[in-house]
């Protein structure tokens, strides 16, 4: 990614923000994504579930999954939390998604 597609949560905030202080903030926006897409899907994680089924039985417990279009990464997180010998590689165009997305991986 380009320096120029990089977000500073710094700059959002106005204050200089600890390592915490980013996932706390990415967490809160993490959450509320997750909560808004759910209204719109209602069957949203037993998509999710059917989906990381499909990964762990064709790829096993350690894939490397590259998670195009990855907004916050709600999946990738759920990769990671089913699968912990998974590696995921999250990409995105939106800057912001991706700000969300590394301080709620913390910086993973």
């Amino acid at each position: 990614m380009s320096p120029a597609m990089n977000i500073d949560v710094t700059a959002t905030t106005g204050t200089r923000m600890t390592d915490e202080d980013t996932r706390t903030w990415a967490e809160g926006w993490q959450a509320s994504w997750d909560a808004q897409q759910g209204g719109f899907m209602l069957d949203r994680e037993q998509r999710f579930a059917a989906l990381l089924d499909l990964v762990e039985v064709t790829a096993g417990p350690a894939p490397t999954v590259v998670d195009l279009a990855c907004g916050t990464a709600s999946i990738t997180r759920r990769l990671l939390a089913r699968l912990p010998g998974a590696r995921a590689v999250a990409v995105d165009v939106d800057p912001v998604l991706l700000a969300i997305a590394r301080g709620s991986l913390g910086g993973d």
